[in-house]
């Protein structure tokens, strides 16, 4: 039936005439052992019988690879074309190599922001490192759900259990998400003093938290995606923490219950959602905590993001980011305080330092230059397909971040570096290995005429 040679999209002096309209007869998947065909089908823009010009074919394919291995399921995508006898129409062939969607590991972290927090900040305290186990399931059912569990105890006790359903209907556009998470702690950060959470211990118990969320996700195109939260939040503290920091929980209060809504909206056209290189992201966040506190406790919270990547020839690449975020009304107790200082809300160069204040904005840029991208078969040394092949990415960076925060009122104790612009720029090397795993070297120096080097892991933008 199939007699004629494949034609891949990139020969174009292969297709007759590039206006003509083809039918696409056939969809077929290769390599997908695990993987059910609809969540694979769900990221591709040809559609079985369906017509398409010859054209648009290599933009299609170029665009459903890469949705594709944007569903972080697949080492590789490969997909070609195939004439049919039939004039006029063609079979397409998808073609995929799986990642391993099981890990479990012993757990190993430490209590603080981020490593040099730990190594400076607490002068690299071993009595502050968590243990545990985290189980993770990608791809469950072949669905591409999520199932996580994490258990650690050390520092502090942590158990999270996080199921992520991407697809409820035949459609492929609704879906859910379910979130617990239970903590407690001797250890307790009761206030910030100069930019550094201070922390005190004893031999019993200074603080609970339990975190719940129900979320409803909707995904109407390849790129757009919708989610409303409701959420619980449960958070207790000791005696001793109320009297070190009145104003820890709202009104002195040692317990603090209280529900909360959220809508999350994400426009994501980047080609690596890990470390991208080319592409958009845009993000912006609603958020009302305080429902059904019983003394009118409440925060609003409006949050947007945005990064710009843009190839510029020659193994350059420039990403460019800015995020806001603003709470309202300013004044609030300790527990919700928010800022600068964690995850990717963070300035380079101001690694040691927590800025918070009830709006900040953040302008970060970076210039990569890639040094090699080196790529082996390797199934002779480790005969598991899944890690058959091995990967390693070397990029030069030149970086710059600026960022203004506005600090809490009557928030002396920790305003040094509040209401004021904050700078830092400097050089890297960022590592992306297998399963696109990011390591960051950085030497910074910044507006505190401080000189920083940070280790981190995952991309900077």
């Amino acid at each position: 039936m199939l007699s004629a040679p494949i034609l891949k999209a990139q020969n174009k002096s292969a297709l007759p005439n590039i206006d003509q309209k083809i039918r696409v007869n056939e969809i077929y998947i290769l390599g997908n052992k695990k993987t059910k065909e609809n969540i694979i089908l769900r990221e591709m823009s040809l559609k079985k019988e369906t017509y398409i010009s010859l054209s648009e074919i290599k933009k299609s394919i170029e665009i459903d690879k890469r949705n594709i291995l944007n569903t972080n399921l697949f080492n590789t995508v490969s997909i070609d074309i195939l004439e049919e006898s039939e004039e006029g129409s063609i079979n397409v062939f998808v073609k995929v190599d799986e990642r391993w969607y099981f890990f479990p590991a012993p757990l190993i972290d430490i209590a603080d922001r981020n490593l040099m927090d730990w190594l400076i900040n607490r002068e690299g305290d071993v009595n502050r490192f968590n243990y545990g186990l985290r189980l993770t399931q990608y791809n469950l059912r072949g669905q591409n759900q999520t199932l996580k569990f994490i258990g650690k105890v050390g520092f502090e006790r942590n158990l999270l259990i996080d199921y992520m359903i991407p697809f409820i209907d035949n459609n492929q556009k609704h879906g859910l998400r379910f979130i617990h998470f239970y903590s407690e702690s001797e250890n307790a950060s009761y206030i910030t003093k100069d930019h550094v959470p201070d922390f005190f211990d004893s031999d019993v118990i200074n603080k609970k938290a339990y975190f719940a969320s129900t979320s409803y996700t909707y995904r109407p195109s390849f790129y757009n995606f919708h989610e409303i939260s409701l959420s619980y939040l449960r958070s207790e503290v000791s005696d001793t923490v109320v009297r070190l920091n009145p104003n820890y929980h709202f009104n002195q209060e040692k317990k603090q219950t209280y529900f909360g809504l959220s809508y999350n909206f994400i426009s994501d056209h980047r080609n690596n959602k890990r470390f991208a290189t080319a592409g958009t992201f845009l993000q912006a966040s609603l958020e009302n905590i305080g429902l059904g506190h019983r003394n009118q406790f409440n925060l609003s919270t409006v949050s947007l993001k945005f990064n710009k990547y843009t190839p510029l020839g020659n193994d350059f690449f420039l990403a460019n980011g800015i995020m806001g975020l603003k709470t309202f009304p300013e004044e609030q107790p300790y527990f919700n305080y928010q800022g600068l200082g964690y995850n990717e809300m963070l300035a380079r160069g101001f690694e040691l330092e927590l800025i918070e204040g009830s709006k900040f904005l953040l302008q970060k840029n970076t210039l990569r230059r890639k040094i090699f991208d080196y790529s082996k078969d390797i199934k002779n040394l480790i005969p598991i397909s899944q890690f058959a092949q091995f990967r390693m990415a070397a990029y030069l960076k030149f970086f710059a971040d600026f960022a203004w925060v506005d600090n809490y009122p009557n928030y002396e104790i920790s305003s040094r570096l509040t209401n004021q612009l904050l700078y830092s720029f400097g050089v890297g090397l960022d590592l992306v290995s297998m399963y696109d795993i990011v390591l960051r070297l950085e030497y910074s120096y910044n507006s505190e005429n401080e000189c920083n080097f940070a280790l981190n892991i995952k991309a900077d933008l």
